[in-house]
This record gives C-alpha cells, sequence and structure tokens, in this order.
C-alpha cells in the first residue's frame, strides 16, 4: 500500500525538474506498455499567461510531450497555414497537441465550428463544455450533446465534457453529471473529469473513474484546498488522495490523457498565474505516483 505521504520528500525531485533530467527519470517507467497505459501531458489552460512559446519551453524543462491546446494558443480562426506553423513549433520542442478545449458550445455553429478546428489540427478529442444561455447563465444542454453525437459520427471525434464543480451547478458540477448527460448516445460521448472540480463538488474522483471510465477520454489533475478558500496547491500538499485516483485509473485501463491544470488562485487583488517551481513538484509528484503504479 503506498500513502500520499510517503512522496513528500518528492520537493528535490521537483526542484530537479526545472533542469529537466531527473523528471526524465521519473517518467521512464511511468511512459510504458506496462500497468501504466495513459499519458500525462498539460493542460493549456495552465498556462493561459503565458505565450505559446514560454509554454512549451516550460513543458519542455518539465518533460511533458502532451498538450491540450487552448484558442489563446491556437485561435480557433486561424488558418491552415498558422495551424500547421503552431504543429511546428510544437513538433520542435517535442510537443504533441492531443486534444482541443475546454471550449464552450452554446450553439450547433460553435459546436461545428469546434470540430472543423479539431480536424484542420489533427486531433481526435474536443474537450467541451455543451450549453445554453439562460439570463447570465450558462446551463448544461442536451440538445447541444445531441447534436454533439451526430458530429462524433460524422467525424469520428470524440466529445470530453469538462466538468466545472459547484460554482456552476447547472453546468455539468461533476462527472458523474456528465456521465448522465451521455450515457444513451453516441459512444464517443464522455467526459473529460476535471478531479479538483469533482471534489468540490463532493464527489470521489477515484470512484468516478471507476464508475465512468467507459466514457472516460480525458482528465485534468490538480490537487487542491477547500479552506479557507477554495486554490490550487502543488501536488503532495492538496487535500485529495492522487494515489487513489492513479489507482482507479490503472485499474480500469485507462488510456487517454491525465493533463496538469495547475490553476492558481492565491487570493483577492492577486492574478491568476503560474509558479514555475510549483507546477515542477506538480510534475515531479505525479510521475512518481505513475512509476510506483508500475510497481
Amino acid at each position: 500500500m503506498i500513502d500520499r505521504r510517503s512522496f513528500m520528500g518528492l520537493g528535490a525531485l521537483a526542484m530537479c525538474a526545472i533542469g529537466a533530467k531527473a523528471v526524465s527519470a521519473a517518467s521512464c517507467c511511468a511512459e510504458t506498455n506496462g500497468k501504466v497505459k495513459f499519458k500525462f501531458g498539460m493542460a493549456g489552460f495552465s498556462c493561459h499567461r503565458l505565450s505559446l512559446d514560454e509554454t512549451l519551453k516550460l513543458m519542455k524543462k518539465l518533460d511533458l510531450h502532451y498538450l491540450c491546446i487552448k484558442d489563446f494558443h491556437l485561435p480557433i480562426k486561424s488558418t491552415q497555414a498558422e495551424i500547421d506553423a503552431f504543429k511546428q513549433k510544437c513538433a520542435d520542442f517535442g510537443v504533441t497537441g492531443y486534444g482541443v478545449g475546454p471550449i464552450y458550445m452554446a450553439t450547433n455553429d460553435e459546436c461545428k465550428r469546434a470540430f472543423d478546428y479539431a480536424k484542420a489540427i489533427g486531433v481526435k478529442t474536443v474537450v467541451a463544455v455543451p450549453n445554453e444561455q439562460k439570463g447570465k447563465k450558462r446551463v448544461h444542454s442536451r440538445a447541444r450533446c445531441e447534436y454533439l453525437s451526430g458530429l462524433c459520427a460524422e467525424y469520428d471525434m470524440k466529445v470530453a465534457i469538462h466538468n466545472h464543480g459547484p460554482d456552476m451547478p447547472d453546468c455539468y458540477p461533476t462527472g458523474e453529471s456528465s456521465f448522465n448527460m451521455v450515457k444513451d448516445l453516441d459512444p464517443r460521448m464522455g467526459l473529460c473529469l476535471d478531479i479538483g472540480h469533482d471534489y468540490r463538488a463532493k464527489a470521489n474522483p477515484a470512484d468516478s473513474v471507476r464508475r465512468f471510465h467507459t466514457r472516460l477520454f480525458d482528465m485534468h489533475v490538480k490537487n487542491i484546498l477547500l479552506k479557507p478558500k477554495y486554490h490550487a496547491v502543488p501536488m503532495p500538499r492538496g487535500e485529495m488522495d492522487l494515489w487513489e485516483v492513479v489507482k482507479a485509473l490503472v485499474d480500469v485501463g485507462y488510456t487517454g490523457c491525465c493533463s496538469l491544470e495547475y490553476e492558481s488562485f492565491p487570493g483577492k487583488g492577486v492574478k491568476p498565474g503560474i509558479k514555475e517551481l510549483d507546477v515542477a513538484e506538480c510534475v515531479g509528484y505525479f510521475k512518481a505516483l505513475m512509476r510506483a503504479a508500475e510497481g
């Protein structure tokens, strides 16, 4: 039995991660064809205050090779030439875009545009928030999901609905709410399980993985503290038991990507940002969990 507290000494590993080589050592077992079948990457939202060049340089330092692409790094209206240049720049840094999003979709036109964007890039997963507007609120939309289900068949792509926690109770607060919306639709309609938001909504993320794994296509991983105010913390210091999440992923044979979504909300009046050493600590810790799971 591995206890997450056993990994508290990974601070040294994380510091080395900034120099890349030590984390590469931690990843050597994590990305094999053994028990761990999933990849570890970066959610584009983590880097929403970084340019594309800054994002790719950070990923190279951390030995991360998979990116879920956000539109602030590659706008949805990009030309094919701009998309090709983006992909070449990623390749120069050893990074592959494996999906796009999250993308909010309040109309069928926005759904279609997102699929065309993903097709032009060459990815097979669209992380989505299919919704409709009710006053000033976004709410989940069965009609939008049904339309997306048809696009999945037409484009042969997957949709992964991103859950948003208790702050948006009417817009996929938990993985269960996403699953219930799509379970009878095209089998390519599924979940991007954000374990932090799932936990905030009083769900158990490891249990969610086990219950909904047949529709689990993407993961946003992080750790958080709920008090005195919800905020992200480096993975070894949060409330969630990430070892249980990794074990669940191994047990169900998850083959998608776990993307680090490090959201730093340090307090009122302070802009969210990304702290390089905190992110390195997250990467070192999660890669060590993957390595331990190979056991």
